[in-house]
């Protein structure tokens, strides 16, 4: 006795399907509805060209399309992925080592908040500097840049 002989599905159940699985997608944490719906979408479509299509095929064609959108979304949309990553970052910040820069206020307890080549950071130096004061970045450390002073050349003044 077949289990689906007397089912009709028609195409447009699977794209109920796919609806189903994106307000699941909205409402639950995770993506991995999303991926269930775009199966069910596609299984819908090859159904729309396809009409005569067996249920049991249909079942086994969603199963298998399901598996390869979760591994082919998992492959381009890692979660929690920030589009950068931490070489990108330590190269980007370790590209201000040697970069000088002029204290627009002064220092308190030896540090500061400035804006450095357009990103805010926190300058650190081993004693307080008076504002207008040339400093060179001697290191990246995390969130914060060592810096140094620059002594000015009395030529250059």
């Amino acid at each position: 006795m077949d289990m689906f002989s007397n089912l009709a599905v028609e195409f447009w159940h699977w794209w109920i399907l796919a609806c189903v699985f994106l307000v699941l997608e909205m409402v639950l944490p995770g993506i991995i509805f999303l991926w269930l719906s775009i199966a069910a979408a596609i299984a819908g479509i090859i159904l729309l060209i396809v009409p005569d299509i067996s249920p049991e095929f249909q079942l086994i064609a969603f199963g298998v399309l399901s598996v390869i959108a979760v591994l082919v979304g998992r492959r381009f949309l890692k979660p929690g992925r920030s589009g950068t990553t931490d070489e990108d970052v330590s190269s980007a910040s370790s590209s201000l080592v040697g970069k000088t820069a002029i204290l627009t206020e002064k220092t308190v307890n030896g540090q500061i908040r400035q804006s450095v080549y357009g990103s805010s950071w926190v300058l650190v130096a081993e004693r307080d500097l008076p504002k207008g004061q040339k400093v060179r970045v001697s290191e990246v450390s995390g969130s914060k840049l060592l810096i140094e002073p620059v002594m000015t050349d009395p030529e250059e003044t």
